[in-house]
Parts: C-alpha cells; structure tokens; sequence
C-alpha cells in the first residue's frame, strides 16, 4: 500500500492567519515608505538635472537658430540636399505630411467612392467580456467554454495598523 504524505499547514489559527495579515500590512506601508522616498530622490535629481542642463540647451537652440538661417540663404552651395562640414552635416530633408479632413467619416466616403477602400483599416477583435456575458450553451457552440475557478485574494487593512501603532 503506498505511503500517502499528510502536510500541516504552518498556520493553525485564524489569529495567526491575522497576525500574518498584520505583518504584511507593515510591510505593505514600510515598501510605500521606500518608494516614496525613491520618488522624492529621483524628483530632485531630475530637477537638478533640468537645471544643469538648461544653459546647454538654450546654447543649442540659439546655434541651431542660427545655422538654419544661414543654410537656408545658401541653399544653393549645397551638394545634393547636404553639406557635409568638420563638426558634423547640414541640410534639408523633404518630408511629407498628409493632411485630411477632420470628418473622417466623409473621408471615408470619399475613399471608397473613388475605389481607396485599401486605405481603410478595419479592425475586428472578440470583445470576451460580451461574449462571457451569454449562455454558457452559446459559448459551447462558438468553440469556447467558461473556465471557473476559486481564486484566493487577501487585503490588508492599513487603517487598523495604523490605529494599534498609536
């Protein structure tokens, strides 16, 4: 005959299972505290940062300014759409930027009256918590099936903890 294992659980009592309770919601709030000051810190040197980096930043945007100005005037000296310097290249790049109606609806007319309808983008999903929401026979039939199960959850209560600090 086999053996069969017999395991205790390690809590016995539902004031332990409280206890345990306890000692996650303080270990709940010491993990707020932590991240809080994370936050804090990284705000400050974030800001510091900003701070540091603001005079380079406007040096940049002046220069740039600047460069622009004087390339746009002598587009004529450069090779192609760029010119390539010691420091680094200036040039232009053409881009195109397509700019539509803000009825989309009547675009969308419009696209497949002139035979675009390519360019239309329709997106079909399954909407699951519809679906969840019909006889489970109707699921059967669409090849799905509702799986249950008892999920375990817990939650602490701050409030008390804070309360029986005090």
């Amino acid at each position: 005959m086999a053996r069969k294992r017999v395991t205790e659980p390690q809590l016995m009592s539902w004031e332990q299972v409280d206890d345990c309770l306890k000692v996650m919601s303080d270990a709940e709030n010491q993990i707020s505290v932590i991240t809080a000051e994370m936050n804090a810190a990284i705000a400050e040197i974030k800001s510091d940062a900003e701070k540091r980096a603001a005079q380079f930043k406007e040096t940049i945007k002046q220069n740039e300014g600047k460069i622009k100005e004087f390339t746009t005037i002598r587009k004529e000296d450069l090779k192609g759409k760029s010119k390539q310097l010691t420091f680094g290249t200036v040039g232009f790049r053409q881009s195109t930027k397509l700019l539509l109606s803000s009825d989309t609806e009547e675009v969308i007319k419009k696209l497949r009256e002139n035979g675009m309808a390519d360019c239309i983008t329709v997106k079909e999903t399954i909407n699951k918590d519809t679906v969840k929401s019909y006889p489970e026979d109707d699921i059967l039939r669409i090849g799905g099936y509702l799986q249950k199960t008892d999920t375990f959850w817990y939650e602490t209560d701050k409030d008390r903890l804070a309360e029986a600090a005090e």
